[in-house]
C-alpha cells in the first residue's frame, strides 16, 4: 500500500480497529476513510453498495462486528450470527464488486461458532 492508497477501516472505534486506525496513522497513510454505523449500516446491502461505489477505497480493513458479551450472545444467538455474517458478506462482496486491491478481514469466525450450540 501506498501512503496515498485509499483505504477503508470498518469498524475503526472498536478495540482491535482503533489499534488499527492509530497504527495506520503513525505510519503515514493519510487517505484513510472511516463511517460510524450511524453513518453507513454495514448490514444493509444498498448502504454498502452505495458507500463503495461513491468511495472506490483500494484496500479494506474488517474489523466491525456486532459484540455484546457473554448474556447477549446467549440471549440473543441469531441476531449476533445473522448480523456479522450480513456484514462480512456485504463488505467482501462490494469489494469485490468495485476492485478493492485486498481485503484482510480482522473478525474471527470464533463469534459464529461460539453461537452455534445455542440456538
Amino acid at each position: 500500500m501506498d501512503k496515498q492508497s485509499k483505504i477503508y477501516l470498518a469498524g475503526h472505534r472498536g478495540l482491535v480497529g482503533s489499534a488499527l486506525k492509530r497504527k495506520l496513522e503513525s505510519k503515514g497513510y493519510t487517505n484513510l476513510v472511516f463511517r460510524t454505523h450511524t453513518e453507513l449500516d454495514l448490514i444493509c446491502q444498498q448502504a454498502v453498495n452505495e458507500f463503495f461505489a461513491r468511495e472506490r477505497p483500494e484496500y479494506v480493513f474488517l474489523a466491525a462486528a456486532k459484540v455484546g458479551g457473554i448474556l447477549a450472545n446467549i440471549t440473543y444467538p441469531a441476531e449476533f450470527i445473522y448480523e456479522n455474517l450480513m456484514i462480512e458478506a456485504n463488505v467482501i462482496h462490494a469489494s469485490y464488486k468495485y476492485g478493492v486491491k485486498k481485503l484482510l478481514s480482522l473478525v474471527p469466525p470464533i463469534f459464529i461458532q461460539n453461537l452455534l450450540p445455542n440456538l
